[in-house]
C-alpha cells in the first residue's frame, strides 16, 4: 500500500484551504436546503416558542416555487446529440451521428437526463451547485452519479463553468466497507485492515464519524488535481493532424514503439521530404489519489484516460469576481429565505392572538371551586361548580374572570399579503404562473400566456448555464467514449461499425459539438420525427423520397412488422397494378399504330383517285365548252321561250289577287 507521508500532509493543506474559502458559502447552502426541506425556523425562535408553549405553523411557499422550475425543465428537457461543425462532410458527418448514437443510448440507458434534472433542481435551485460524475463500473460501462453541495470543494481560485481552470477537485463521502473494496479492487486487503476514524474535521456537513462509524461507514476521499506532463507528438506536415506518440504506436505498429519510429523516419514524400514529425510537447494531466479513513490506498493518472475531470459543474448565480464566497454562488433558494421567514412569523402572530381568545388571561379563586382544574379548560359546555364556602351574595365574576383578548389587527393581513406578493416577485415569477383565484377577474388565454412567458424569460439565466453545463458533459462523454469503448462495443450499442473519424482527437475540438435535440428515447424516434418535420415544412419536395416504409420503419409503434406487411403487400399490388396498365397500353398502342397505317392506306387511295379525277378535268372542260357553243347558236328561241314564261306568271298572280278581293 503506498504510504507517502507528503502527499497526505498536502492533502491535508489543500483541503484546509479550500475548506476555509468555501465555509461560509456551506453555511449558507445548508440554510437554503433547510428552507426547502421546510425547517425555516431558527434556534432562537424554537426555543423561545418551547418556553412559550406555543407550536411553530409552518407555511411554506418556496417548495412551489422551486417545483415548478424543476417540472418546468423537466416537461422542456431536450435530448443530448452531436451535431457537426462547418461544411458538409461525409465522414464528419457520419462520425457525429454514431456519436449521437452511443451518446443518447447511454444517456437513456443509465439515467443521464435524469440526473441533470435533480442536478438542476439541488444544484441551480436549491443547494446553490452540484456536480455530476461519470465513472466505468465493472463491465466497463459508462454510468451517471451526482455529488451534493456537502460532498465536494472545488478550487477557491475557480473562473470557469467548464472548470479548465479549477487546479483540484475534492470529494468526500462515507460508504460502506464492501463498496471501498469495490472500488479500489486492487487494494481490497488493505482497506480490510485500516481502523475506521473516529476523529476528523473534514467534510462536517455530513455528519459525525462517531455518528457514521455506528452506521459501519468509512471515510472515502478523492484528490483530482490537474498538472502537466511532456509527452512525444507525431504531427502530419501537410495535414496538420496530430496525434501522441504513444497513440500513433498503438493504432499503427501494434504499440511497439521501435516500428513506429521506423515508420515515421522511412515516411517521406517522392523528394525525400519527411512527411510525418515528431517532437516534444505539453499536454493537461488528472492525477488521482484516493484516501480511505485518512489512509492512501491508491494514486495514479485518470482511470477514465481522460485529459480533464470526469466531472460537470451545474451551478446557481455565479459571480466569479466576488471575492466572498457565499455571495459570488448563490441558489434560486437563497432570494426566497428572508420573506419565507416573514410570512412563517407573521403567521405565528396571527395564530398566537386568535388562541389567546380561547387561552387567555383568568383570574380564579379556586378555594370556591369544587375542583379548581375545571377553570382552566376552554370550549363549550365547560361547568364550573361551586363549592358550599362561596358566600350567598358574592357574585360569580369575582370567582372565575375572562380577560377578553384583543381582536387580530387588520394590518396583520394586509402586511401578510403583501409579504406573499413579495416572496413571488423575489423569485422572478408572478402570481399568473403560480396560477390565480381571483374567479371575479377574466384573463384572456393570449394574456396569460404572456404574462407566463414573460416571467419564465426572466429566470432564462438557469436555463442558460444548465445548457452550458449539458454541452460540457456532452463533449467529456464523447472523449470518453473515445477512449474506452473499442469498437465491437461501439458496434453492440449502434449496430454499425464506427468509421475513420470516429477515434479523431480534434472531432471534439474542431468538428463537432454537443447540442439538444427533440426528447426521445432513442436515435431511430428522433430520426422519425425529423422525417415528419421535414414531410410537413416541406410536402412537395419530399413526398417522393420520405417513402411510409420509411416512416414505419423509424415510427416508436408496436407491431411494427405487421406494417411493413401491410406496406410491402400494398406496393406489391400496386406493381402488379402498374404492370396490368402497362400491357393494356401497350395493347391500346398497338391498336393504334395499326389503325394508323390502314387509315395511312386509304390515304393514299384517295390521293390515287384525286389524281385520276383531275386528269379527266380538261376532257370535261372541252364537253362544257362544245354544249355552250351549241346553245349560243339559237338565241332567238331562247329569248322567245322567256318571254311566254313571264306572260303565263303574271296572268297567275293577275287572277290570286281578284279571288283575294271577292267578298
Amino acid at each position: 500500500m503506498p504510504n507517502d507521508a507528503s502527499t497526505k500532509s498536502e492533502f491535508h493543506d489543500v483541503y484546509e484551504i479550500n475548506d476555509t474559502a468555501w465555509k461560509q458559502f456551506n453555511f449558507q447552502a445548508q440554510l437554503d436546503l433547510d428552507y426547502y426541506l421546510k425547517a425555516q425556523h431558527s434556534h432562537d425562535d424554537m426555543k423561545r416558542a418551547d418556553r412559550q408553549g406555543r407550536i411553530l405553523h409552518t407555511i411554506d411557499k418556496i417548495s412551489r416555487q422551486v417545483n415548478l422550475l424543476h417540472g418546468y425543465e423537466i416537461r422542456n428537457r431536450h435530448i443530448l446529440k452531436i451535431g457537426p461543425v462547418g461544411g458538409f462532410d461525409q465522414q464528419e458527418d457520419i462520425a457525429c451521428s454514431q456519436h449521437t448514437g452511443v451518446t443518447m443510448s447511454l444517456m437513456s440507458r443509465h439515467g443521464g437526463y435524469n440526473i441533470m434534472s435533480d442536478a438542476f433542481k439541488w444544484g441551480t435551485l436549491v443547494q446553490g451547485h452540484n456536480l455530476v460524475e461519470q465513472w466505468r463500473d465493472r463491465n466497463g460501462l459508462i454510468q451517471f452519479g451526482r455529488l451534493g453541495y456537502n460532498q465536494f470543494l472545488l478550487d477557491h481560485g475557480l473562473t470557469k463553468d467548464d472548470l479548465s481552470d479549477c487546479g483540484d477537485i475534492m470529494t468526500g463521502q462515507w460508504i460502506s466497507t464492501d463498496k471501498a473494496k469495490m472500488l479500489v479492487p486492487t487494494r481490497a486487503d488493505e482497506i480490510e485492515k485500516i481502523l475506521p476514524l473516529t476523529h476528523s474535521s473534514r467534510w462536517p456537513f455530513q455528519g459525525t464519524p462517531a455518528m457514521m462509524n455506528k452506521a459501519g461507514k468509512r471515510l472515502f476521499e478523492q484528490w483530482w488535481h490537474r498538472t502537466t506532463e511532456e509527452v512525444s507528438v507525431v504531427r502530419h506536415r501537410f495535414t496538420g493532424q496530430q496525434m501522441t506518440f504513444e497513440k500513433f504506436a498503438d493504432d499503427n505498429a501494434d504499440g511497439d514503439k521501435q516500428l513506429a519510429n521506423q515508420f515515421i523516419e522511412n515516411f517521406r514524400h517522392p523528394n525525400g521530404t519527411p512527411m510525418l514529425v515528431k517532437f516534444r510537447d505539453i499536454k493537461d494531466k488528472i492525477a488521482l489519489k484516493i484516501f480511505v479513513d485518512d489512509k492512501l490506498v491508491w494514486e495514479g493518472d485518470n482511470p477514465m484516460k481522460l485529459r480533464d475531470y470526469n466531472y460537470t459543474w451545474v451551478h446557481g448565480l455565479w459571480c466569479p469576481e466576488c471575492p466572498r464566497t457565499e455571495l459570488k454562488l448563490q441558489s434560486f433558494t437563497r432570494g426566497l429565505r428572508d420573506p419565507q421567514t416573514l410570512t412563517n412569523r407573521r403567521i405565528n402572530q396571527i395564530m398566537d392572538i386568535i388562541e389567546t381568545e380561547t387561552q387567555g388571561m383568568r383570574i380564579i379563586r379556586a378555594k370556591y371551586l369544587m375542583n379548581p382544574k375545571d377553570g382552566m379548560k376552554a370550549g363549550q359546555g365547560v361547568a364550573l361548580f361551586i363549592n358550599d364556602e362561596a358566600p350567598d351574595g358574592m357574585n360569580l365574576d369575582q370567582i372565575f374572570r375572562q380577560i377578553p383578548a384583543p381582536d387580530v389587527p387588520q394590518s396583520l393581513f394586509q402586511a401578510l399579503d403583501v409579504i406573499d406578493k413579495a416572496e413571488t416577485e423575489a423569485g422572478g415569477l408572478n402570481q399568473e404562473i403560480l396560477g390565480t383565484d381571483d374567479r371575479d377577474i377574466e384573463v384572456s388565454g393570449v394574456l396569460h400566456a404572456y404574462r407566463t412567458g414573460k416571467a419564465l424569460t426572466g429566470q432564462a439565466w438557469m436555463f442558460q448555464s444548465l445548457l452550458t453545463s449539458k454541452r460540457d458533459l456532452g463533449r467529456k462523454q464523447v472523449q470518453i467514449v473515445q477512449l474506452n469503448y473499442d469498437p465491437i462495443r461501439v458496434r453492440e450499442i449502434i449496430n454499425e461499425q464506427p468509421v475513420q473519424g470516429f477515434y479523431d482527437d480534434n472531432l471534439t475540438r474542431f468538428d463537432c459539438n454537443p447540442t439538444e435535440g427533440v426528447d426521445t428515447d432513442s436515435q431511430r424516434n428522433m430520426f422519425y420525427l425529423e422525417l415528419k418535420d421535414l414531410l410537413k415544412t416541406f410536402p412537395e419536395m419530399f413526398a417522393g423520397i420520405i417513402t411510409p416504409e420509411m416512416l414505419v420503419r423509424n415510427a416508436p409503434m408496436t407491431f411494427s412488422h405487421k406494417m411493413l406487411q401491410a406496406i410491402q403487400a400494398a406496393s406489391q399490388r400496386k406493381k402488379q397494378l402498374q404492370q396490368v396498365q402497362m400491357q393494356q397500353q401497350l395493347i391500346s398502342n398497338e391498336l393504334t399504330q395499326g389503325l394508323t397505317q390502314v387509315q395511312i392506306t386509304q390515304a393514299q387511295e384517295n390521293i390515287t383517285d384525286a389524281q385520276v379525277n383531275r386528269s379527266q378535268i380538261p376532257l370535261n372542260m372541252a364537253k362544257t365548252i362544245t354544249e355552250a357553243n351549241k346553245n349560243a347558236a339559237s338565241p332567238a328561241i331562247a329569248l322567245l321561250k322567256e318571254m311566254v314564261r313571264l306572260e303565263i306568271a303574271n296572268q297567275k298572280n293577275i287572277q290570286t289577287a281578284q279571288n283575294v278581293n271577292q267578298p
